[in-house]
C-alpha cells in the first residue's frame, strides 16, 4: 500500500469519524443547551425537549454534510468537538442555575 493510499484512507476515516462522532457531540450539546435554556425561559419541559430534538435532527444533518464539504479536517474536528464541549458545559451551568 502506498503512502498516498494510506493518507487517503486516514483522511476518509477521520472525516467519517468527525461526521458521526463530532456531529453527535455537537448536536447533543446543542440539544442540552437548547432544552435547558428554553425551560429556563418558562417553556414547558416536554415542549422544549421536542423542539430541541427537531432542531437537533436538522442540525446533525447539516453538520454531517458540512464535515465532508469542508476543506480543513482540523477545522471540522475543532468546531464539532470543541463546540459540543462548550455547549455541553454551558448547558450544565444553565441546569445548575435552575436547581
Amino acid at each position: 500500500m502506498s503512502s498516498t493510499a494510506a493518507a487517503y484512507r486516514w483522511q476518509l476515516v477521520s472525516r467519517i469519524s468527525a461526521a458521526m462522532l463530532g456531529g453527535y457531540a455537537f448536536t447533543w450539546g446543542l440539544m442540552a443547551l437548547g432544552m435547558a435554556s428554553l425551560f429556563a425561559t418558562s417553556m414547558e419541559f416536554h415542549d422544549a425537549e421536542h423542539l430541541s430534538a427537531i432542531v437537533g435532527f436538522l442540525v446533525f444533518l447539516g453538520l454531517f454534510l458540512w464535515a465532508f464539504a469542508a476543506r480543513s479536517l482540523w477545522r471540522v474536528w475543532l468546531v464539532l468537538a470543541g463546540g459540543g464541549a462548550l455547549m455541553a458545559g454551558a448547558a450544565s451551568l444553565v441546569q445548575q442555575s435552575l436547581l
